[in-house]
């Protein structure tokens, strides 16, 4: 083969990437149980082999999954929340951000299978340690009660919810927290 017909190396950690992103597709479309490393390295373009070279084991490539997206969302908040803000219109800007993640279908389904395999012993622990660490971010970043963290994580599991099932776009209207005046 020539220098001209080879593919060029791609580095472990971007091979890595390309891993995770077809298992959210996969994850987020069977579910832990019912996704195989085989089918996440055919999405991926890679040999199923190679999997276990970046990852341990499909345990653990499934809590990366976990991981990068609870990382997006994190850094999604961070960048919607202004220092200046009060905490009301921290929250009112995270949400609205929130909402644009929404379009990504393949995300949504996979967070929400994240938290229907927490049902799985072996899974509950690091899943509710993930989303127990996003809490208390939500917390640091919002600067609000934590009442009030607690009632945009409910209209985020909602909003999760009502995007897997396609509902029109409109409903999420009815979710919307009244301005600060009305509370």
């Amino acid at each position: 083969m020539s220098e001209q017909a080879r593919k060029p190396r791609v580095s472990q950690e971007a091979r890595r990437t390309e891993v995770i992103d077809a298992a959210l597709v996969e994850f987020g479309r069977y579910g832990y149980a019912g996704t195989s490393t085989s089918m996440i390295a055919e999405r991926a373009g890679i040999r199923q082999p190679y999997i276990y070279a970046l990852f341990e084991n499909k345990r653990a490539l499934f809590l990366a999954c976990h991981d990068v997206l609870n990382d997006r969302i994190r850094e999604t908040f961070r960048e919607a929340a202004l220092p200046e803000d009060s905490p009301y219109e921290r929250i009112r800007k995270m949400g609205l951000a929130y909402l644009g993640l929404l379009h990504d279908d393949d995300r949504v389904r996979c967070h929400l299978q994240i938290f229907a395999a927490a049902g799985s012993d072996d899974l509950k622990e690091p899943i509710r340690k993930g989303f127990n660490q996003l809490f208390e971010d939500v917390l640091e970043i919002s600067e609000a009660t934590r009442p009030e963290v607690a009632r945009f994580f409910a209209t985020g599991m909602i909003l999760n919810a009502m995007a897997a099932l396609d509902e029109p776009f409109e409903m999420i209207r009815y979710l919307e927290v009244p301005p600060e005046d009305e509370l």
